[in-house]
Parts: structure tokens; sequence; C-alpha cells
């Protein structure tokens, strides 16, 4: 989902965004690159919050082995990231963020997803899938 379409989302409700733009996670444009990482540019402000979202969302649900286990190539791929040098990435670090950013969206696909916060009522099955 992208921020223009929470706003629209959140307005057909009668809300409002807290802040538009502020702390919305935009992984449809990670998934976009990584179905074609060779050729297109990586988004490296939407990979490094995808990154963290992801590691924070597998510390929360106490999910972390589902995540590719830390090496040095991830290290130095996301110290690469930190710093704006991700087209400095050696194959294997490029290799190790792709299996980490999968990794990371089968675990989000796999939450379940409160229909009525309120109510508490979750299904079991995920209906907002992202590629």
């Amino acid at each position: 989902m992208t921020v223009r379409q929470a706003g629209t989302y959140a307005r057909r409700r009668g809300r409002a965004l807290a802040a538009p733009g502020a702390d919305t996670l935009e992984l449809s444009r990670v998934q976009h690159w990584l179905e074609d990482p060779v050729r297109r540019k990586v988004p490296s402000g939407a990979l490094l919050e995808a990154w963290n979202f992801f590691d924070d969302l597998a510390r929360g649900l106490d999910a972390v082995d589902r995540l590719p286990r830390r090496g040095t190539a991830q290290d130095s791929a996301y110290e690469k990231l930190f710093e704006g040098g991700c087209a400095a990435w050696t194959p294997e670090e490029r290799r190790a963020v792709r299996e980490l950013i999968r990794a990371g969206t089968e675990l989000w696909n796999s939450c379940p997803v409160i229909v009525n916060p309120r109510s508490g009522i979750a299904l079991e099955t995920p209906v907002r899938p992202v590629r």
C-alpha cells in the first residue's frame, strides 16, 4: 500500500493519517525491486525500512529463526545500505539481502489479519499478500 492509498483508505472511513507519509512502510517498492533486482535500481530508503521492520517483526513474534541467520555478507550489505552505498554490494551481499527480504515477506504474509481491531477478531489466513 502506498501513502496515497493509505490516506484514501483512512478518509473513506472518516479518519485522517496522523502525519501524511510518516512511518509508512512501502513494501510494494521493495517487492517491485525484488522481482528483477539485476535490472532495477535498489529503493534504498524503502529497503532499509523493510529490513528493519522484518527484523523487528521477527523478534516481536519470537520468530527470528524464520529469517536467514546473520552473517558477514548480510552485515556488510546492511552497513553499505545504511551508508547509501548499496551500489557497491558484492554478489554475495546481494544474495543475502534478497534472501532476507524474501523470508521477511513470507513472515509478514503469514501474520493474521485483524478484521475489526476493537473486537480482536483475527482471520487465520492473511488477505493482504505482498509479493
